[in-house]
């Protein structure tokens, strides 16, 4: 039987149990998809684990163990986007030469692509690589930024947050297809039309997922709050720092397709004011400069969408 956080009992006590039933139900079925890499889970918690107690053969094993897998990585160590000076001959080598760390996020953002085989997208499938990427990508900058401790949870904590709109697509495509007109056509945020025409939203459905995963209780939150970082009850820096990460990303066109007619001010959204209190480093961060230093991220971050995904995934 699995053990259900209180605080998630909590938040979905806002749904009808009749509803969370449902998305669990569902939820199910995606546990029979083919798809899913056997490397992915052991993965997440190798990542879970301190950098002093990884272990250089165990990550080769698992980088080796998906030929797909293993050759995204080899091509993706090899492009000029992670500088180094020749491509790397073998696993072992890319290991070594990107570092412990470098590798597992590659090779967690590779088995991603393969984890969703979704036939029938309701979003673009561009667009969401993008957004996720590019909020993983921001989420460790960010990070950098506030000299936060574990940049790599954060890269993962943004690359999951939106793992919902996927299990929509799989599970609930009819349903979210109609969440997807209503928000372009209003032009409000994805979440909102979710709400409106669904009853539940990519929250609801990705939490269902990371739980049945048994994700770590910080990526739980992560998924489930990153529209409320103020609702976290454990994790409130990482979940605020994806909050603002994905609103950055929004900003600067790296949304799911269609305009958002929204003001963001970032300085006094909730978030800013719970990592202000985390950390020291957001009073002397120059939030303009950043903003540009986004900017110029965005060509490496649609580059590494055709590298990983292939150019099936190309507008």
């Amino acid at each position: 039987m699995e053990t259900v956080p209180r605080w998630w009992q909590a938040m979905t006590s806002s749904l009808a149990p009749s509803t969370v039933n449902h998305i669990r139900e569902r939820v199910k079925q995606i546990e029979t998809l083919p798809t899913i890499p056997a490397v992915f889970l052991p993965l997440l918690n190798l990542l879970n684990l301190p950098i002093d107690q990884v272990k250089l053969e165990e990550v080769v094993k698992l980088v080796s163990y998906d030929n797909t897998i293993a050759a995204q990585c080899l091509r993706m160590a090899s492009s000029p986007l992670f500088g180094l000076a020749r491509a790397p001959e073998s696993i072992k080598s890319a290991v070594i030469s990107l570092g412990l760390r470098k590798v597992e996020t590659i090779l967690l953002t590779c088995c991603m692509g393969n984890v969703f085989s979704v036939k029938d997208w309701t979003i673009d499938p561009t667009n969401y690589w993008r957004h996720s990427l590019g909020c993983a990508m921001v989420c460790r900058k960010f990070s950098e930024k506030l000299a936060a401790s574990d940049g790599d949870k954060a890269y993962i904590a943004g690359l999951l947050h939106d793992i919902g709109f996927l299990v929509n697509c799989m599970t609930f495509s009819k349903e979210f297809a109609a969440a997807m007109e209503h928000a372009s056509t209003q032009q409000v945020p994805l979440e909102e039309a979710e709400l409106a025409t669904m009853g539940f939203c990519h929250c609801d459905t990705g939490l269902a997922l990371a739980q049945k995963w048994r994700l770590a209780d910080d990526m739980l939150q992560a998924i489930a709050y990153h529209h409320h970082p103020e609702r976290s009850h454990s994790a409130q820096p990482l979940v605020a720092l994806v909050h603002l990460s994905d609103l950055l990303c929004r900003m600067r066109n790296l949304g799911y397709g269609y305009y958002e007619r929204r003001r963001v001010d970032l300085a006094h959204d909730p978030a800013w004011a719970i990592l202000a209190n985390e950390y020291q480093a957001l009073e002397q961060m120059d939030l303009a400069r950043f903003s540009f230093e986004l900017d110029e991220a965005v060509g490496e971050i649609a580059a590494l969408v055709d590298i990983i995904f292939g150019t099936s995934h190309k507008e």
